[in-house]
């Protein structure tokens, strides 16, 4: 699907603009064009990207394949960037989806393979601004880049919020699918902040004001998103420290609660030694029995102690399994 939106000088805004008006827009420096490709062919996307902006072959190669880390690339008329954008509605694991945003001096194009949560939620904020030609496209990108910093942290707020729950339920059931939990925690973290570093990087050479296809004041809004990112950082640094701190109470409430397992074993093996002892001992075939004790060797009692030696193992072992010492 691609979609286009044009500002013209006036504040007027067309939607559903043909690639053949499109075109033609492009050519009037006093309009604004944003084209949005996604769920597109490929043959259809490489043809919209060469033909109608003249992109370099290695900048449309890069936005087709999903290979790439953030970066921002300089091909003088435009700016590629290559960034990485997650859904903070998603309540489970958190898949980041790459965004692929060529910018030149009135035009932003944005592709992606699916629909984007932070793409359609500026697409529809700009609805509203009649009047976003005057800032350029620099403003688009600005939204953009602001909304997938505050997606990131909305994410980074229910890591949190996971991870005071493992706490919470720690002492009273260490159960050992906590751990599982705090390693998908400790995963995610690490795929956050292999995210967050390099788009922090490029947030910066936007915030200094690197690249003249922006224009003179964009830097100011690029430094404000750099700011997010620097918290963003902060707050995965502190969540990282916190996790394993979570391991580590988790280990030493495992070990303490097997501390006193072995504890309760030792007395019960202890109580139970002095007769162990007697009844091996007497057992052995040396001593002639001295009492008329016959009937205890009668065939009732053989199968009732047979038996309870099936029994009773039986039986601690439920005991065991009850308490969670097997676990």
């Amino acid at each position: 699907m691609i979609r286009i939106t044009c500002w013209s000088p006036q504040g007027v805004i067309q939607n559903n603009v043909s690639l053949e008006e499109c075109q033609q827009t492009l050519l009037q420096p006093e309009h604004l064009t944003w084209v949005d490709i996604y769920n597109a062919e490929r043959m259809e996307s490489e043809r919209v990207l060469r033909e109608i902006f003249g992109f370099h072959p290695l900048a449309i190669a890069d936005a087709l394949e999903e290979t790439h880390i953030p970066k921002i690339d300089n091909w003088e008329d435009y700016v590629c960037l290559v960034m990485r954008a997650v859904n903070p509605e998603m309540e489970a694991d958190f898949i980041p989806e790459e965004i692929d945003i060529f910018l030149g001096s009135n035009y932003i194009v944005t592709y992606h393979q699916d629909e984007c949560f932070a793409i359609d939620k500026i697409w529809k904020l700009t609805q509203r601004e009649k009047w976003l030609q005057e800032r350029g496209p620099s403003q688009i990108l600005y939204y953009l880049l602001d909304e997938t910093a505050d997606a990131f942290i909305l994410i980074t707020d229910k890591l949190e919020i996971k991870i005071n729950d493992i706490e919470d339920h720690l002492f009273d059931h260490p159960d050992p699918s906590l751990l599982e939990d705090i390693f998908s925690l400790k995963r995610d973290l690490l795929n956050i902040r292999q995210i967050v570093i390099p788009q922090r990087e490029i947030l910066d050479k936007l915030a200094r004001g690197d690249y003249q296809i922006l224009g003179k004041d964009s830097n100011i809004y690029f430094h404000d998103v750099y700011d997010h990112y620097i918290r963003l950082y902060e707050i995965i640094e502190n969540l990282r420290d916190l996790t394993n701190s979570t391991l580590e109470i988790f280990l030493s409430v495992v070990n303490n609660r097997m501390n006193g397992i072995m504890k309760t074993l030792t007395v019960i093996t202890t109580l139970f030694m002095p007769i162990s002892f007697l009844a091996g001992f007497f057992g052995m075939n040396f001593f002639k029995p001295v009492l008329a004790l016959d009937h205890w060797t009668s065939s009732p009692v053989f199968p009732i102690v047979l038996a309870a030696m099936i029994i009773f193992p039986f039986s601690m072992l439920f005991y065991m399994f009850k308490k969670g010492w097997m676990k």
